[in-house]
């Protein structure tokens, strides 16, 4: 059973589209370039996995990246008082400017509060990682770097969310 889910993860990253995280790689590169800040957000273990790929950016690549779920009074806040579909959106809205990146986590794809927050970077800067789910809410948006993993368990999506995020963060890599 263990090595079948190792090689269910090994196989699943070798099937993530490189060209994909180049393209990340690229739109990170140019934030860092000019100076503007790298957002990442996500829910349960994709929020940890953002948390992570921003303290690599920032410590591996000297990008200015901060992950929104790690400013929990805020988030909180704004999802107690707004809903928590709006969670992240709304501080997000009073914090990013333009030029800023978002790189949002999901694996469902359709998590409202990831989704609300995608929208303010439809067009501009927004790197999406998520699941197996093509016709997702987040897939379906324009991006400039869409990480999908072809795999329908939510483990090995997450571990290939992980590996793509270290590979961006090396690439990038000071």
């Amino acid at each position: 059973m263990i090595k079948d889910y190792l090689a269910s993860s090994a196989q699943a990253i070798e099937r993530v589209d490189a060209g994909e995280i180049d393209n990340a790689v690229r739109i990170l590169q140019e934030v860092r370039d000019s100076g503007n800040t790298v957002w990442t957000l996500g829910n349960g273990g994709s929020a940890a996995t953002a948390e992570h790929l921003a303290n690599d950016l920032l410590k591996m690549a000297g990008v200015r990246a901060i992950s929104i779920t790690s400013l929990v009074a805020q988030f909180t806040a704004y999802g107690n008082d707004n809903g928590w579909e709006r969670m992240y959106a709304d501080p997000l809205a009073a914090l990013h400017r333009d030029g800023d990146a978002l790189v949002a986590i999901s694996c469902s794809g359709n998590s409202q509060n990831v989704v609300n927050a995608a929208r303010l970077f439809h067009h501009t800067r927004l790197i999406i990682l998520t699941g197996d789910r093509y016709d997702s809410a987040l897939a379906v948006m324009d991006a400039d770097a869409k990480v999908f993993v072809p795999d329908g368990d939510i483990k090995v999506q997450e571990d290939a969310h992980l590996a793509a995020c270290h590979a961006i963060a090396g690439a990038l890599r000071c």
